[in-house]
């Protein structure tokens, strides 16, 4: 008798993780090496097991949560391989974090649906992706929704939705959303125009470090926009956006010191503003500094400077650079 009970409790087990495994392969999971969708034990495309991973730091395989050639961890090695730029090598971590409700990697789910990269595109995929990443509790998708819905990009404008989802955004503390509101303001889009309002949550984001906040103050200054017009407190905002790195303030101060318009004129100044800009990246300041170097402005003429300033401009976008380059160079 008790060989059949034991002989019946065997057959149970068995039995059981029988069925276990057969539900757990009927479940879709992606491949962490090559993204695919299967519901195997393996992927049929790269043969990579289920649950395996490869480090991407050192590219070792493993199965466990550690890598067990550096010791780096499955959760840090797929957020750092989701960040990565390249599509192809961060989508299986993004799939597979999405999946799991990370929130970065839904927004950039998302983003490869609306985009049709790696995935079919599929707008009501993206919006659904970005949508679950806000819910999540993360800001910057509420801002992206926001902008689709502001510039009418990917679904019909609607700037009441891109009000609401800005102060989603807002409501999680994000200080660009703080900007974005007060811009709906100064422009009076869904919304009536409210200079008073638009400056109220410009200040809001600008005593928070927000560089685009002062540099809308200031040019409410200087337009009158809300506030008496005043070019003293517009340069001292100008200023503060600068200090901030705002390419955009450090180019037009340059503009101003270089011209004399609004300050005393200062080439030296005007060009250690054009320089700063230009270390980050504004191409504006770029060609600037080459025609300085081109007709003797502020500095010794040097063709050969101004020809390196003009490339650089060029090769950041700015037009009138790339034609100029050229021209010299014939």
């Amino acid at each position: 008798m008790k060989k059949r009970t034991s002989l019946i409790l065997i057959m149970l087990l068995c039995f059981y993780w029988v069925t276990g495994l057969a539900e757990t392969a009927n479940e879709t999971w992606c491949c962490l090496s090559c993204g695919y969708e299967t519901d195997g034990q393996s992927c049929p495309r790269c043969a990579a097991l289920r649950g395996e991973w490869h480090c991407d730091a050192c590219r070792t395989a493993n199965l466990s949560d550690t890598c067990m050639q550096c010791g780096k961890s499955r959760e840090q090695s797929l957020l750092d391989q989701s960040a990565d730029p390249r599509p192809y090598f961060a989508y299986p971590a993004v799939r597979f974090l999405a999946d799991a409700g990370h929130p970065a990697s839904l927004l950039r789910l998302g983003q490869y649906y609306e985009r049709g990269i790696i995935v079919t595109q599929n707008t009501e995929q993206a919006l659904s992706c970005i949508r679950k990443s806000g819910d999540a509790g993360y800001a910057p998708a509420w801002i992206y929704l926001a902008r689709l819905y502001d510039t009418g990009i990917l679904v019909s404008q609607d700037y009441a939705a891109a009000m609401q989802y800005y102060q989603k955004a807002a409501d999680l503390g994000n200080v660009q959303a703080l900007w974005y509101i007060g811009s709906m303001y100064e422009e009076g889009c869904g919304v009536e125009r409210n200079y008073a309002m638009a400056l109220d949550y410009y200040q809001l984001a600008a005593d928070q470090g927000d560089a685009d906040s002062w540099m809308s103050i200031a040019y409410c200054c200087l337009k009158g926009n809300g506030v008496e017009q005043n070019q003293e407190k517009a340069l001292t905002c100008y200023r503060k956006a600068a200090d901030l790195n705002s390419a955009l303030a450090c180019d037009y101060l340059g503009y101003l010191y270089m011209t004399g318009n609004m300050v005393e004129l200062n080439t030296d100044l005007g060009l250690q503003w054009y320089r700063k800009a230009a270390e980050l990246g504004n191409a504006r300041s770029m060609y600037a500094i080459g025609y300085a170097y081109q007709c003797g402005q502020g500095v010794e003429p040097d063709i050969g400077e101004a020809l390196r300033w003009y490339e650089k401009a060029a090769l950041a976008g700015h037009k009138n650079a790339q034609i100029v380059w050229q021209a010299m160079n014939q």
